[in-house]
């Protein structure tokens, strides 16, 4: 356990009964399937941003009624839960021993019991709800077992500064009847291209407006958010990489060029390997070409059926071609 973590304490308990009015779950029943029914948020007492709450929600398969502890995780990473779920008046017990819960996503971690079948719920034979209500209660503790975590102590830069100061932003790019705000100096520090047309004299330069009509508006809002460090990575989709991979090769912008690439080569698959291929002679993009080659390199020799090999650029078949003979260097 690293320094940070041992100013805590390393387990503490959790607990809570929770009362469930009768009528309130009955209006709420039919939406179980998609809408949870959810206790109050409760803090760890002694780990530091971990929170806990209980959730009922339904089964669709087999239509049964789970019970879910939902542990959040703001400051740690992984911790060990061992707990009881109960419902007294109906006899009902769940006792889970050294569960571990992973920090994998920003959500959070559930573990799951089943409660009863849904036809059971509201019969009076099984006692779930009483005089009314039904009485939820949990009982355990939570372990650290790694991982406090620190907000980074880097400060923004002052490109990420400037991004929310719209009142400054000096350039506007003009595309399908919007305008797409953006400092001067943070544009032309990204692109060499919109650096000598802004430095031209012309009529851009004199109005500080760029006319684009090739490109959509989306790709201009994704290359402004990428100028000013913003992250874009989850703007970036196989719908939009093209039109994106096309505009950084014109307007010579290498690291956002590089960063499409990436986003493609992973993509990279038989269905559009064709495709993608011939993308990468028109848009300048070398790292995409190679990959497409050496992927394309598996099939030769063999008989199979790739979907639009004939399209493909001959620049890629010639390539592909060449690699099939030995070669000779002295």
């Amino acid at each position: 356990m690293n320094s940070i973590e041992s100013k805590f304490a390393k387990e503490c308990s959790i607990g809570m009964k929770w009362r469930i009015k009768e009528e309130v779950f009955r209006e709420a029943l039919a939406t179980l399937n998609h809408e949870a029914i959810v206790s109050s948020v409760l803090k760890a007492s002694s780990i530091p941003g971990l929170e806990y709450y209980l959730y009922l929600d339904s089964d669709a398969v087999d239509s049964s009624l789970n019970i879910n502890l939902y542990l959040e995780f703001k400051m740690v990473k992984k911790v060990k839960a061992t707990f009881t779920v109960s419902v007294k008046s109906a006899n009902y017990q769940r006792i889970i021993v050294n569960h571990i819960s992973d920090k994998t996503t920003d959500w959070g971690t559930i573990c799951k019991e089943v409660l009863c079948a849904r036809y059971q719920i509201l019969d009076p034979k099984f006692k779930f709800f009483v005089d009314g209500y039904m009485e939820i209660e949990l009982e355990g503790t939570l372990e650290l077992v790694s991982g406090i975590k620190k907000k980074p102590s880097r400060a923004l830069s002052l490109a990420q500064l400037l991004w929310k100061n719209d009142d400054e932003k000096d350039v506007a790019f003009v595309v399908e009847d919007q305008l797409v705000n953006v400092h001067k100096w943070v544009l032309t520090a990204n692109s060499p291209v919109f650096k000598a047309e802004m430095e031209s004299g012309m009529k851009e330069a004199q109005e500080k407006k760029i006319t684009v009509t090739d490109f959509s508006v989306e790709i201009v809002k994704i290359f402004v958010d990428y100028c000013y460090e913003r992250d874009i990575r989850n703007d970036v989709n196989e719908g939009n990489a093209s039109e994106l991979l096309h505009f950084s090769d014109k307007y010579d912008v290498e690291p956002l060029h590089n960063l499409v690439q990436n986003f493609l080569t992973d993509k990279l698959a038989e269905e559009n390997v064709c495709k993608l291929a011939n993308m990468s002679i028109t848009s300048n993009a070398k790292e995409l070409r190679e990959c497409c080659v050496c992927f394309l390199m598996k099939y030769v020799g063999q008989c199979a059926v790739i979907d639009g090999f004939s399209t493909v650029d001959k620049e890629i078949t010639s390539e592909i071609g060449r690699r099939c003979f030995l070669s000779f260097s002295d």
